[in-house]
Parts: C-alpha cells; sequence; structure tokens
C-alpha cells in the first residue's frame, strides 16, 4: 500500500515541525520529533548517530556553534508503504557563526518516518553535501 496525500502531508508537516525546532534550538520538540532508537549520519566526518545520546550530543553541538537563520527542504520525493516513509530531498541550511555572515549550506538529506497511531516519528536521518573534489559526470573524483 502506497502512502495517501494526507499521510505524505503529514509526514511533510513533521519535517517541517523539524526544521523549525532546528531553527529556533527548540531542544525538546527536536526530543518529541524523532524516534529514540533515531541513527542516521551528519556532514561532518565524526557525525555518526547510533543511538538517542548520540543524537543529543550532536544537536547540543549544532545548537552551540551556529544560529540557524533557515532550514529548507526543495525537490521533496516521499514514498512510503503503510506506517514507514521514506524522504529525499535537497536541504539548505542559512546559519551565521560567531560574527561571520550569513552562510548556506546546500546538501542533501534522506529520512525514514514512522507512523506510531498518534504521529510520524523520524527514524533515520542523512545530511550530506556533494564531494567538491568530484565533477559533474564523473562517479569518482579525478576520473
Amino acid at each position: 500500500m502506497t502512502l495517501t496525500d494526507v499521510q505524505k502531508a503529514e509526514v511533510r508537516a513533521t519535517m517541517d515541525a523539524y526544521a523549525t525546532a532546528y531553527r529556533t534550538k527548540d531542544f525538546q520538540e527536536m526530543m518529541a520529533i524523532f524516534s529514540p532508537e533515531i541513527s542516521g549520519f551528519g556532514s561532518g566526518p565524526d557525525e555518526v548517530i547510533e543511538n538517542r545520546q548520540d543524537f543529543i550530543r550532536q544537536i547540543r553541538r549544532d545548537m552551540s556553534q551556529a544560529t540557524v537563520l533557515a532550514v529548507d527542504f526543495s525537490d521533496t520525493k516521499i514514498a512510503g508503504d503503510g506506517t514507514v516513509a521514506w524522504v529525499t530531498t535537497r536541504s539548505s541550511i542559512t546559519f551565521t557563526a560567531g560574527e561571520s555572515p550569513a552562510q548556506i549550506m546546500h546538501g542533501r538529506s534522506t529520512m525514514v518516518l514512522k507512523n506510531t497511531g498518534s504521529r510520524w516519528s523520524i527514524e533515520q536521518i542523512h545530511f550530506s553535501m556533494p564531494y567538491g573534489e568530484q565533477s559533474a559526470g564523473q562517479s569518482f573524483p579525478g576520473v
């Protein structure tokens, strides 16, 4: 069974709630949106989330290092089956760090969400940025 339009809208609303909580540094809301079994990866080499404690540590680090001005999702594809949804989306995060001017990280995200019966919970998340040393048309750098 594929997701209905209503289910897809609920998934999108969860993504939007995540974007708002991340931007406003609403730690409690982040904990409510993400599963206790959350796993995933961020863009940094040490950003590996294997459990809830890793996620908490990562979110606290993110919140301490920058002020997020915007989190935007575009070219979003939402699919699923019953109580599980998977998402691919382009992501951009606009932020400031210290006295630096605003910067934008352009990346890609994937998410897996599960419907708990009362809400959609993000079970897995991955944010990455294209590898700068790999040109368009190349499957491997330098090829």
